[in-house]
């Protein structure tokens, strides 16, 4: 539904002028940001792409700053790409779990912004390379989503099923393997409801 590439778009004076509004705001090229440029054109994204992601980020209550929000564009961007998922569905995911809040803890424990469990987390960490410090690992955003998006993304290679994959990012695996029946729905259909609405408010699709 949401695999496969995005349509390439050869935006580069939009690029061009979107990474000048940095440099002016900023007073310099932050590094990642030149990263992403370098990147742009491997990675099939573009500024139109970007420029959307983090225009979403800055409409919600994320608890982190404008810098580190446009690095978490960036992340949502570079993520999806590798793990071949449309990052509007990777918002949609983030929205329906933390509300684009760096800091929710949910009431079984699940922390940030797309609420990945400690045990979890770990076991991603490991698999991503990343230093593991427990809570303070699932409130780094960057790492965070590229935990989560991970996560999906196995879950999706596992059920190649939209719904059924959401379910058990949801309430885990382990629930869904067993057969337990009656398993609401509600979460996924609120991600793909989610994911249409930024589907329809992006004029790039």
């Amino acid at each position: 539904m949401f695999h496969g590439k995005i349509n390439k778009i050869n935006l580069k004076k939009v690029l061009a002028a979107f990474c000048l509004a940095i440099v002016i705001e900023a007073g310099v090229m932050p590094a990642f940001t030149s990263r992403f440029v370098a990147l742009l054109p491997q990675a099939g994204r573009d500024a139109s792409m970007l420029d959307y992601v983090h225009g979403i980020l800055k409409e919600n209550r994320t608890g982190l700053g404008s810098i580190e929000e446009l690095k978490l564009a960036e992340t949502i961007l570079m993520e999806s790409v590798t793990n071949k998922i449309d990052p509007l569905f990777v918002l949609a995911l983030m929205k329906t779990e933390s509300t684009f809040y760096n800091w929710s803890k949910s009431f079984n424990g699940a922390l940030g912004l797309m609420q990945i469990l400690p045990s979890t987390g770990e076991e991603l960490a490991g698999e991503l390379n990343l230093k593991w410090d427990g809570e303070g690992t699932l409130l780094d955003p960057y790492a965070n989503v590229k935990m989560g998006v991970r996560y999906f993304s196995k879950l999706q290679d596992r059920y190649k099923d939209t719904e059924t994959s959401l379910t058990a990012y949801n309430v885990g695996p382990g629930r869904v393997d067993s057969g337990v029946e009656g398993l609401p729905p509600v979460f996924a259909r609120k991600v793909l409801s989610n994911y249409r609405y930024f589907k329809e408010r992006a004029d790039f699709y």
